[in-house]
């Protein structure tokens, strides 16, 4: 009888031992690898969430240089009312390097009314206003008048220029340019 309850004692052991291996090794163990992906997403998410913090001062500068040429511009940019002025130079400068300008169409009208309907747009802000010119010269009246225009990039930008020969007219060039301005719009 003390025979059977020594052999009865090692039996329950090694079951006992077993059913412990079994659920430490495939019950928690499962459980255990599913909590190490879990930690090891959150340890990613906190090194993003430390990177942004990390970067915050940055973008800080960024966002503080952005609204100085923001305010800079302000100054440059011509509002509603002094928009003429803008065209005004275009046509004096291609006067002082005697073109014949055969069209000066500017587009004044809202660009993208959809749009802004759609966002929000800051009360200031710069819109952007299409101008078509076509005209005549010889070659060096034309890049002298290009130049001049590159002087007045806060004002204009050149978006596209196409030129052709014109041999009925003595080897003038015919210059058509796409210019874009900007007006600087002041919210109420």
């Amino acid at each position: 009888m003390n025979r059977n309850i020594f052999f009865g004692t090692i039996i329950f052991l090694l079951l006992a031992t077993g059913g412990w291996f079994y659920y430490t090794v495939a019950v928690a163990g499962a459980s255990i690898s599913g909590l190490e992906v879990e930690l090891a997403g959150i340890n990613s998410r906190f090194d993003e969430l430390a990177g942004v913090t990390e970067s915050y001062d940055e973008f800080m500068l960024r966002f503080s240089e952005k609204i100085e040429h923001f305010d800079t511009l302000k100054t440059v940019v011509p509002n509603n009312q002094d928009y003429g002025s803008v065209l005004e130079q275009i046509r004096q400068i291609s006067e002082r390097h005697k073109l014949q300008i055969l069209s000066f169409d500017p587009s004044l009208n809202d660009t993208y009314p959809a749009m802004y309907a759609e966002m929000k747009i800051p009360k200031n802000h710069v819109e952007c206003y299409p101008l078509q010119i076509k005209f005549y010269g010889d070659f060096l009246t034309i890049g002298a008048f290009l130049d001049d225009l590159l002087e007045m990039r806060h004002l204009v930008n050149i978006a596209n220029i196409k030129l052709e020969t014109e041999m009925e007219y003595g080897g003038m060039l015919t210059c058509e340019l796409n210019l874009y301005t900007y007006i600087f719009i002041e919210g109420a």
